[in-house]
């Protein structure tokens, strides 16, 4: 007979698991940010209307390639107990208005409008986890574009004063996509479940990105409901509760929306690809921009030459960008000079609920793949003098 497991036993077994799961993530979405990046470039160039198809069928491969990626690592992590809350304050218009723009392409490519609508009885600054409702508004949103052939999509938002202080937030997705009979819908949320499934594989479903909503929605300790009517449609609906702002010192300052002049960028990636693709990504901007292939290189180049911003690779050799952040933090504060914006770049999908990455000092963070829009928001955002928050 055999001995069951002891605890410390199962606990490690978990430690293996996220982080074999944590190490393919990277492996996969390292290489995809040089996919997305040469992609997103040859878009941009002149091309005739069968190769602009071409790329949209890679760029379309490999967003749903990063979805399950995505959707299988937040499953893991849910049902290992591993997913955590990490609130912050943002305004809930320019969250909306950033996740609509990022599938303003796809939607073109397809014929179809992608509106948004909001109504707020409320102050859109609030103090909520970003990351995960982000996480579930991508994955209504690339759910009904997917199953929508004609007509749109309609993105809709309400906020509420609650009389407890809280705020009543309702996201909805509405689609006039190819929808449902009602006996399939109760099941649409269990995993690999579909409403049609030979229709689902036909068009790229994983079966998935539903489960994930689910789990995100009751991590956020909210509701999700699904109504469907066969041939005309589909509405998700998302209501939770939310925090206001905790602090006027988070209001945000308004988009500039062009890149400042002569900004100075230090750039720390080891990896040739990577690197090469983040310059070509900028290389219309005028940005002066310096390399370090090691984080030893980026505190000396930070030491000796004022930086804007610094773009910080995570896991380099030597000194990874954790431990080269916390470094340049350090000589800042002994030095007493101005602190310098230094934005994580990470193949870790979890990033801005790191501890480690929070304690070290970093500004912001973006996720490998890197879109070149990204980069520019970030860039945007930027103002001589004034740091983020």
């Amino acid at each position: 007979m055999s001995k069951s497991p002891t605890i410390a036993e199962l606990q490690e077994q978990l430690r293996d698991k996220d982080q074999f799961l944590a190490t393919i993530s990277h492996e996969i979405r390292s290489p995809m940010n040089g996919v997305f990046g040469m992609a997103d470039a040859l878009l941009r160039t002149e091309l005739d209307p069968v190769q602009k198809r071409y790329l949209t069928v890679l760029m379309d491969a490999c967003e749903s390639m990063l979805s399950i990626a995505n959707q299988v690592l937040e499953i893991s992590k849910a049902k290992s107990g591993q997913s955590a809350l990490a609130p912050v304050d943002f305004d809930l218009n320019d969250f909306l208005t950033l996740h609509i723009a990022s599938f303003s392409d796809r939607a073109r490519a397809r014929n179809l409008d992608l509106k948004l609508e909001v109504g707020f009885g409320a102050d859109p600054r609030i103090h909520f986890d970003k990351f995960r409702l982000g996480q579930v508004l991508t994955n209504l949103i690339s759910n009904a574009l997917r199953y929508t052939d004609k007509g749109g999509v309609l993105v809709s938002a309400a906020l509420q004063p609650d009389t407890n202080g809280k705020l009543h937030l309702t996201l909805s997705v509405k689609d006039t996509g190819i929808g449902m009979i009602p006996e399939t819908t109760k099941d649409i949320f269990e995993a690999f479940s579909s409403a049609n499934p030979i229709e689902s594989a036909a068009r790229g479903g994983t079966g998935l990105g539903l489960t994930v909503v689910r789990d995100l929605v009751e991590l956020l300790q909210g509701k999700v409901e699904v109504h469907s009517t066969f041939g005309k449609g589909t509405v998700f609906t998302v209501r939770v509760l939310v925090d206001p702002s905790k602090s006027e010192l988070h209001k945000p300052r308004p988009m500039q929306k062009f890149l400042p002049d002569n900004l100075r960028v230090l750039l720390v990636e080891d990896n040739d690809s990577n690197a090469f693709v983040f310059k070509v990504m900028l290389e219309e901007t005028g940005i002066d921009i310096t390399r370090a292939r090691t984080g030893t290189e980026a505190v000396k180049h930070a030491a000796n030459t004022s930086f804007d911003m610094i773009f910080m690779d995570i896991q380099m050799p030597e000194m990874d960008g954790i431990q080269a952040t916390e470094e340049i933090r350090a000589n800042e504060k002994l030095a007493q000079t101005k602190t310098v914006s230094i934005i994580a770049l990470s193949a870790d999908v979890f990033v801005s609920q790191n501890p480690k990455f929070q304690a070290a000092g970093f500004s912001d963070s973006l996720s490998k793949p890197v879109r070149q829009s990204e980069l520019l928001d970030v860039l945007s955002t930027y103002d001589k003098g004034i740091n983020f928050d």
